[in-house]
């Protein structure tokens, strides 16, 4: 039955080729067609999951006797929920965001295809698995980054398959170079000790190649120029590539890389782990930093993904059981509140037509459930105890103290400052939204009169409720929020 594990993953892509070549025009009908297959299918990688974690499915060979091979260990386990439980949540949303929008059928078609690639990442066996998924993750986002049409998004489009191709080559690098002398599976602690390319000089260059060409899809600097210029594509598409699939594929990828292909007994201590390390250090910084001067609210929201995944790859970079530990679990709750945040951006968009922070005045007594639920993002997202985010980054202090390395103890101060701007960008969204009046000095001329901004603010306080009609993107967005508060408690 070791088939089961490649269902997941080879449904969706045959659907969204069928979707590509016999559209559904109707808008009801390819609803419930698609919501009943993404339901389907999650269903079937739990049960995957949770009745076939251990066994192996060899479904092509390659070259001698490397194939392509589906396996679910622990690591497999944790990403497959992750992708499993947020797609849903992601499908039903983009029903109600892409309302309006042309070429419908093809976006449905993509975004299906992109839920069995990243499964396929997520249960792959070994590194050259991983690495064709990887790259088939690529080709069927391109498209739904490019959807718009738009001169932007077909520059935004251009650039993210640039990166995205020049990073593979890097990681197509360390993948040939362990080919030629040890097993490319995962095994837990690695399996290049033991073997002549411990010994080799080739060896440290060849991860750090390998580990900056996987970390562009997790936008380490400095390879983070495409994320946020992908802004442009729907919301749907940007939660998907900021929250759920592009991004924790490409930490997962740089997880895979440290624990379970080169082993953190050949890298630990070596300057090949301080050079990672000290690029997610910065990356940490630049994200946070940018994200303060940004005021279009979904590229500033890019800028927070750019720095919470190098939360995730610092974590990764300590190269010890409490910081594989803590790695995992930042995966799991930025994605959620992150998901969340941009759910919530997106309704802004496209109900109040509103796309930057000082347009956000008087918004939240508009669209109180929208902005209390990105409230609770944004202190899930700062780390504020009781809520998802603080769980996670305590436990990647906990490892860098417990790890107690000088660089270490630098990467954690930049957790700490990165903490601090975060909420300095997300309060002050929350108080233009909530209390106006309170920034009022802000929006006024050197005379004394209200500019657009504060006019605009007051005009809505005779406004109805902006919120009507959003029901198909407000449910996820009310469930995501809980699911903050849930994963805070348990």
């Amino acid at each position: 039955m070791g088939i089961m594990i490649l269902l997941p993953v080879i449904l969706p892509i045959i659907a969204g080729l069928v979707m590509l070549i016999l559209p559904i025009r109707n808008d009801r009908l390819r609803h419930i067609v698609n919501l009943i297959f993404v339901l389907m299918n999650s269903a079937i990688a739990f049960y995957a999951i949770l009745e076939h974690s251990g066994e192996s499915f060899k479904f092509a060979t390659m070259y001698m006797n490397f194939g392509l091979t589906m396996h679910i260990d622990d690591a497999g386990k944790i990403f497959g929920l992750l992708v499993a439980s947020l797609w849903p949540f992601a499908t039903i949303y983009s029903y109600g965001y892409m309302e309006d929008e042309e070429r419908k059928e093809t976006f449905t078609a993509f975004f299906t295809m992109c839920f069995g690639v990243v499964l396929g990442i997520a249960f792959a066996s070994d590194l050259l698995t991983m690495f064709v998924f990887y790259e088939m993750l690529t080709l069927v986002t391109f498209p739904l980054v490019m959807h718009p049409m738009t001169k932007g998004a077909i520059k935004a489009a251009r650039f993210y398959l640039i990166y995205s191709l020049g990073g593979a080559s890097f990681g197509l690098i360390g993948l040939i170079f362990l080919m030629s002398g040890t097993s490319v599976d995962f095994v837990m602690g690695g399996t290049v000790k033991g073997t002549e390319l411990a010994s080799s000089v080739f060896l440290l260059p060849a991860f750090v190649m390998a580990f900056c060409g996987f970390s562009v899809k997790a936008a380490m600097q400095p390879f983070s120029k495409w994320l946020t210029m992908a802004a442009v594509a729907p919301t749907p598409v940007t939660a998907l590539l900021h929250a759920v699939a592009v991004v924790n594929a490409g930490s997962f990828a740089c997880i895979r890389l440290i624990y379970y292909v080169f082993g953190t007994e050949v890298l630990y201590g070596t300057w090949a782990q301080y050079t990672v390390m000290i690029l997610t250090i910065v990356t940490i910084i630049f994200g946070s930093s940018f994200a303060v001067k940004e005021q279009h609210l979904k590229r500033r929201l890019a800028y927070s993904t750019i720095s919470n995944l190098s939360y995730i790859l610092f974590a990764a970079c300590i190269m010890t059981e409490a910081g594989l530990y803590a790695a995992f679990a930042h995966m799991i709750m930025h994605s959620v509140s992150k998901i969340d945040a941009f759910f919530c951006n997106g309704i802004i968009m496209k109900k109040a037509k509103k796309i930057y922070v000082n347009e956000m005045v008087g918004l939240g007594r508009k669209m109180k459930i929208t902005f209390t639920c990105f409230f609770i993002a944004a202190l899930s997202l700062i780390g504020i105890p009781m809520f998802c985010g603080f769980r996670s980054k305590w436990m990647i202090g906990t490892a860098a103290v417990s790890d107690g390395s000088p660089l270490t103890i630098v990467g954690l101060i930049a957790v700490l400052i990165s903490a601090l701007l975060t909420a300095i960008y997300m309060m002050g969204l929350m108080i233009r939204a909530f209390f106006p009046e309170a920034t009022a000095h802000v929006f006024k001329t050197r005379e004394g009169k209200p500019i657009k901004e504060l006019a605009e603010a007051k005009a809505l306080e005779e406004s109805a409720s902006l919120e009507k009609g959003a029901g198909f993107m407000l449910v996820p967005v009310i469930l995501l929020s809980a699911a903050v508060i849930v994963l805070a408690a348990i």
